[in-house]
């Protein structure tokens, strides 16, 4: 019985050198393979095997690719809302008292007058919240349109001179301002917006009565109706 036993053992330590010799036989394969590829594969091949393999695609897969696509300019104007129209511009202005905006529009612009005295805290160019959301509409509606705008101060002849604005022109300058950044937080191209600040030039009323000088007070945002194309913007 005790030799049935050594022999069953020494079977069984027997097959397990076989398995390993058997892994071993494998990878040898396996390397000896690999090393035979490398040497007779061409290199073009071999790296365009490689590039599949980390998921890099081939280079005449992209130029295709690319062929199939419309050209950017064309992918950005897709996406691109047709110019505002008037009726837009009013719907997102609905809520300001019809005395303190006026939209005018011709073939080329869209012309869009806030007071100021309604706008703006006196002296300075700061917004309410309410204000601010009226902005924000109006912003909004322009985003996307690919329109240039351009937003001018103007201020009455009463001279201001204190620390953040040493005249007429800085104030009707930030006050411009304060409506481009409001429309570039909505989604406005900056590129397209430019400002410009007037003082007390171009007035519109007498500045000899308090009535015309409070029209004198206001910002400009005209609109042009004629789309930038995306070749402009670059």
């Amino acid at each position: 019985m005790s030799r049935r036993r050594g022999h069953d053992e020494g079977g069984a330590h027997g097959g397990s050198w076989k398995i390993a010799l058997a892994d071993l036989m494998t990878v040898l394969m396996v390397f000896f393979l690999v090393m035979w590829l490398i040497s007779v594969v061409d290199p073009v091949e071999r790296q365009a095997f490689i590039n599949s393999i980390v998921g890099i695609p081939p280079v005449g897969a992209e130029i295709q690719d690319e062929k199939l696509l419309p050209p950017q300019e064309e992918i950005i104007q897709l996406d691109l809302k047709p110019p505002a129209s008037q009726a837009e511009i009013e719907k997102a202005m609905k809520d300001v008292d019809p005395k303190d905006i006026k939209i005018e529009e011709t073939p080329e612009f869209t012309k869009i007058t806030l007071k100021s005295d309604s706008f703006f805290e006196s002296g300075r160019a700061t917004i309410s919240d309410k204000t601010r959301e009226n902005i924000e509409k109006l912003g909004e509606t322009l985003a996307g349109r690919n329109q240039p705008i351009t937003i001018t101060g103007y201020t009455d002849n009463v001279p201001i001179n204190n620390f953040q604005f040493p005249s007429n022109w800085e104030l009707s300058a930030a006050r411009a301002a304060t409506v481009a950044r409001t429309f570039i937080y909505m989604g406005v191209d900056k590129r397209l917006l430019s400002i410009e600040g007037k003082g007390d030039n171009d007035q519109v009323a007498s500045n000899a009565t308090a009535y015309g000088r409070s029209l004198n007070r206001r910002v400009i945002v005209l609109v042009d109706k004629r789309p930038k194309s995306a070749v402009d913007l670059n």
